[in-house]
């Protein structure tokens, strides 16, 4: 603010005075930035801790695909779809026996996608834990390549599950 200064000698003037801020106030908002801090980080180290969990896991499954015989995955896919009571003779469900059928010829491809995808879920998972700028991008842009699939599924046979796969990604 502006306070007038008297001074016998010499006429009036004014002086520009500082606004000092109220050691209470600001107290309470380094209290707030501190408390916002530890709830975005807590947030993202529970994510951190999901994608690493993730990346675990696909390592588990590629590397026992490495001790599986041939047609496990075709024969895990029938046992599946018996379990969901999808019949088998559909032609969605035929190619999807066909994809897994030629994936059980390609063990070692299918561990190097684990491998990779796993090393992604890492670099991610160790970029939340710690705070870094880049780990958001890297999980926006990982977890956005799956939206256009979701999108055409959604627009070509729409479903209550494709939307909720949609909206969760």
């Amino acid at each position: 603010g502006r306070a007038l200064r008297l001074d016998a000698d010499r006429p009036l003037q004014v002086v520009q005075v500082k606004n000092h801020p109220h050691p209470i106030r600001e107290a309470n908002e380094k209290i707030e930035h501190t408390l916002h801090l530890e709830s975005a980080r807590r947030k993202l180290r529970i994510v951190a801790v999901i994608d690493a969990f993730k990346g675990l896991a696909v390592l588990a499954i590629g590397f026992g695909l490495m001790k599986a015989h041939h047609n496990v995955l075709e024969a895990g896919g029938v046992s599946l779809l018996n379990l969901l009571d999808i019949d088998t003779s559909l032609t969605w469900s035929g190619r999807f026996l066909a994809l897994l059928h030629a994936a059980d010829n390609q063990h070692r491809l299918l561990l190097l996608a684990a491998c990779a995808y796993a090393a992604l879920r890492f670099v991610e998972s160790w970029g939340l834990w710690y705070m870094k700028g880049w780990a958001r991008w890297l999980g926006i842009i990982s977890c956005g390549i799956y939206v256009p699939f979701e999108l055409y599924y959604l627009v070509t046979k729409p479903s209550w599950t494709s939307a909720s796969v949609l909206a969760i990604n």
